[in-house]
């Protein structure tokens, strides 16, 4: 589209605020416009690195709505950054719908790299990450939870699982009985200051962990078989 603005995905520190990148806070800056996933994360971010922008959100509760007002504003010459609560925009958060518009209406995309959960927690598990496989997030449903667990157990490559950050004991529990002899890894609050890393069997971190109810983010490495 000719006269179209031009939207950057620009990747957000995944805890701790100096793995921000220089190019990402340049593309900040250069927009009118920050579309974010929370409020409150995206004002908190920006207070931080001295900015004060226009915020518009995308979650799962207005994301086509949300796409079509950002859509007109980049067909309106406005220039947009898309970002979520940490990490990468359109990975395990939202944002697909948005990118997709653009690229069907040839309104230009750029990516701003940057701190990755995912990626961090792979290197520090120390297991074989030449190949991976990438689960995301399970049912919060423990009787399906523990379903899609048991379909893990013949996996010939570690697994990646994601998890809401009340829920670290409850989903230890359920790998602990699906997966008992497995080795994982977890990492909790990765990059930060509170960062915890935690490997054995599901129920040796359980035991470490203890009465601790640990909240906040974290990502959990399975082993392969």
């Amino acid at each position: 589209m000719e006269n179209s603005g031009k939207l950057y995905v620009v990747t957000t520190p995944i805890g701790n605020y100096a793995d921000m990148t220089i190019r990402g806070l340049r593309m900040l800056e250069q927009s009118s416009i920050i579309v974010c996933e929370e409020f409150k994360e995206a004002a908190k971010l920006l207070k931080h690195f001295g900015m004060r922008k226009e915020l518009m959100n995308i979650n799962e509760h207005n994301e086509n709505e949300s796409t079509i007002e950002v859509i007109e504003e980049l067909q309106n010459g406005k220039t947009v950054s898309l970002i979520s609560d940490c990490g990468t925009p359109g990975f395990s958060d939202p944002g697909n719908n948005l990118l997709n518009e653009c690229f069907g209406l040839g309104i230009k995309v750029e990516l701003c790299g940057g701190a990755n959960s995912v990626m961090t927690a792979l290197v520090l598990s120390g297991f074989d990450i030449s190949r991976f496989y990438f689960r995301g997030f399970l049912s919060p449903k423990k009787d399906i939870r523990r379903e899609e667990l048991n379909l893990l157990r013949p996996s010939d490559r570690p697994v990646v699982i994601m998890e809401a950050p009340y829920r670290l004991n409850a989903i230890l529990e359920d790998i602990s009985d699906a997966l008992g002899a497995r080795n994982i890894f977890v990492g909790f609050d990765l990059s930060m200051q509170s960062e915890r890393q935690y490997r054995g069997r599901a129920a040796d971190i359980l035991r470490n962990i203890g009465d601790n109810k640990l909240k906040g983010e974290f990502v959990i490495i399975i082993d392969k078989s």
